[in-house]
């Protein structure tokens, strides 16, 4: 069977790699050049009597950075779906994953598609500088494979990203609530409270202070707390959030004291906290039933057996 080199040589491989890459680089090039030459025309055309202002992304010049993150999240837009409802779930996820930026949803989608392609083009590499002749056909399919997984690895770390993002507030969580409750009894309101408490938090969970910082916000804007609340819930993912908004509703139509409510609740996040690291240390031998008998058992084995196989080699001779 003929194997890949023999048919498409390495230097035809390596150039097709190259020219990929600059066709890319150059594509994106141009769309983002030509992206900022449209923005710039029309910041700079005057209006006209009853004409609307362009609801373009504007450039500021005194924010060099922050319009460079527009520019670039403009001219990748087109990585973004089409359907309002996966663009809504997908940019979701991405906020529970703490990717808050606005190249968050096209980062996503241009790393499946690099590492779709860039995957099998590795893969036929190594194979052609192999000192072996590999099939083609096998070839062919372990490039394939390899393309599958460059579409589901982006997916995959993104799960395992929101994973440990959820376990990081939930560790949080009890303290942020303990700091709400001394602000409410020191005569604070609820929405100066938490105004206060995401900048105390940031000093031992920057993430949950991040999002604890944009409902604040929300809540200077003129939301309601409970959808504040609400937001929160949808950008971090864990229960104890829903829980806290349930409380917040529950305690203003009752009228009963905020304060108070907020203790209890403390308490009940932490005897959580405290049973989900018990529920791990009781988890502990079984997971370590495995390494003990591959790694440990073998070892105790050949020095307790060497001595006695010494001594019947030696009885023998």
């Amino acid at each position: 069977m003929t194997s890949l080199l023999e048919v498409f040589p390495l230097p035809v491989l390596i150039g097709w790699l190259v020219a990929f890459a600059v066709f890319l680089t150059t594509a994106l090039g141009l769309r983002h050049l030509i992206g900022r030459e449209v923005v710039r025309r029309r910041a700079g055309a005057p209006l006209t009597a009853g004409a609307t202002p362009s609801l373009d992304i504007p450039v500021d010049d005194t924010d060099g950075d922050s319009a460079l993150v527009r520019r670039l999240a403009q001219s990748t837009s087109w990585l973004a779906p089409s359907d309002r409802t996966v663009l809504t779930q997908l940019r979701r996820q991405l906020m529970q994953a703490g990717y808050f930026s606005p190249l968050a949803v096209p980062g996503y989608y241009a790393a499946r598609i690099v590492l779709a392609l860039a995957l099998p083009a590795v893969v036929m590499i190594v194979f052609a500088l192999l000192p072996i002749s590999v099939p083609i056909a096998l070839t062919v399919i372990v490039a394939a494979w390899a393309a599958v997984a460059g579409l589901i690895v982006p997916s995959v770390s993104l799960d395992i990203r929101k994973a440990q993002m959820r376990t990081v507030y939930r560790n949080a969580f009890p303290d942020f609530i303990d700091l709400l409750v001394v602000c409410i009894e020191a005569g604070q309101s609820l929405q100066g409270a938490l105004d206060r408490v995401s900048r105390e938090v940031a000093t031992y969970s920057p993430a949950l202070s991040a999002n604890l910082r944009i409902a604040s916000l929300e809540v200077r804007a003129g939301i309601r707390l409970s959808d504040a609340i609400s937001n929160l819930y949808t950008r971090v993912g864990i229960e104890e959030v829903k829980s806290l908004g349930l409380l917040l509703k529950q305690s203003e139509d009752l009228g009963t004291s905020i304060a108070t409510s907020l203790r209890v609740f403390s308490d009940e996040m932490r005897d959580k906290r405290l049973m989900r690291a018990e529920t791990k240390a009781h988890a502990l031998p079984v997971k370590m039933t495995l390494p003990l008998g591959f790694f440990i058992f073998p070892v105790i084995l050949m020095v307790i057996m060497l001595p006695v196989i010494i001594r019947i080699k030696n009885s023998f001779v």
